[in-house]
């Protein structure tokens, strides 16, 4: 059933976002100019701690930044990052494990100039939201959906996360 929900849930963000096109830019200008990021951390215990490097680069440059995840991971974020999260839990989530029209219009409010999925392995409720909040940079691992979504894609290690996320944060200090 699972492998069900997950077949249904790509179908409809290929369909739905099949037309996402990017225009040629220049990525250090933007990543300069750019305001609002939006952080997707991931779903995985040990990526998720390593990714808590992206957050105090984000916070040592000064950029204003918001943090999607679980709602039971936000406790568990650096006590300066918490006012940051926005979470989601159970009640966010439709049938077919994508998020729900509720929390979409939520996210989409609060208008990011930019999105970096960290979730190194497909999670397609991260994808969803990063299609559906229509940012200019759009930043993520190289995986299944990637070229459809992200305008910049990092390369991905499988089995070291830390190397995963050392090459996104070289990519960015590039920027």
């Amino acid at each position: 059933m699972n492998l069900f929900k997950q077949k249904i849930a790509g179908f409809i963000i290929r369909n739905k976002f099949h037309k996402h096109s990017f225009k040629n830019q220049s990525f250090a200008s933007v990543i300069k100019n750019t305001n609002r990021f939006l952080i997707l951390m991931p779903e995985d215990e040990n990526d998720f701690q390593h990714a808590l490097k992206v957050l105090e680069h984000f916070e040592q440059n000064k950029k204003d930044f918001f943090i999607l995840t679980n709602d039971f991971r936000v406790s568990t974020l650096p006590f300066k990052y918490r006012a940051k999260a926005i979470s989601h839990g159970i009640k966010d989530i439709n049938k077919i494990d994508l998020p729900s029209k509720k929390y979409i219009s939520i996210v989409e409010k609060k208008e990011f100039d930019a999105v970096i999925d960290l979730n190194r392995k497909e999670e397609l409720f991260y994808i969803y939201v990063a299609c559906a909040v229509n940012a200019l940079v759009s930043i993520g691992f190289t995986k299944n959906l990637a070229d459809k979504i992200y305008n910049l894609q990092i390369a991905n290690s499988e089995t070291n996360p830390k190397l995963s996320y050392e090459n996104l944060l070289s990519c960015l200090k590039m920027l």
